[in-house]
Parts: C-alpha cells; sequence; structure tokens
C-alpha cells in the first residue's frame, strides 16, 4: 500500500484571532484556538489512522489573503484546503 501525504491547515494560537477575522466563513471555525486545536488533532489522529502522512501547513495570516487573491479564491475553508494541498504536493515533488 502506498503511502498518501495530506495536508492540514494548522494554525499558531497567536495568529487564531486574526486568522477568524479574515475568513469569510469564519463562523465554521470553533470560536477558541483550544476547541480548534483539539478539533484539529483529532482529525489529524483519523487521517494518520488511515495510514496517511499527514503534513500541518501552517497558514500566515498576513500572507494568506493575497495568495487567495492571486488565484481568485474566496479567503475560506475551499482556499485553506488548496493552500495545504499545494504546499504538500510541492514538497513532495521535489523530492522525487
Amino acid at each position: 500500500m502506498q503511502i498518501r501525504a495530506v495536508g492540514m491547515v494548522w494554525y499558531r494560537q497567536e495568529d487564531y484571532f486574526k486568522i477568524k477575522n479574515i475568513m469569510v466563513d469564519s463562523r465554521k471555525l470553533p470560536n477558541t484556538y483550544v476547541k480548534w486545536l483539539k478539533q484539529a488533532n483529532q482529525g489529524f489522529q483519523q487521517l494518520t489512522a488511515q495510514g496517511h502522512l499527514v503534513e500541518k501547513v501552517y497558514l500566515d495570516p498576513n500572507t494568506f489573503p493575497a495568495w487567495c487573491s492571486e488565484r481568485g479564491l474566496d479567503v475560506d475553508a475551499n482556499a485553506r484546503m488548496t493552500f495545504a494541498n499545494e504546499f504538500v504536493a510541492r514538497k513532495y515533488r521535489n523530492q522525487s
């Protein structure tokens, strides 16, 4: 079985409030970093248990809106997923 690397957006505690403020779908994010971290760790563990190599991809709230704009994306969950997936694809493509 081939191990599949997947990207998972990760936040720093000091950035969480700003991240919530820039996201157009901020209502989908937990109110606090502690709640988000608990959910994120559960998701991380589930993916790992399924045999995935999970890469934590840290999102910078100062540069993410421009990254989205360059790609014509809203600053939302879809963009966060795309960001993480592009990061992992680029990392592992360069290791081939």
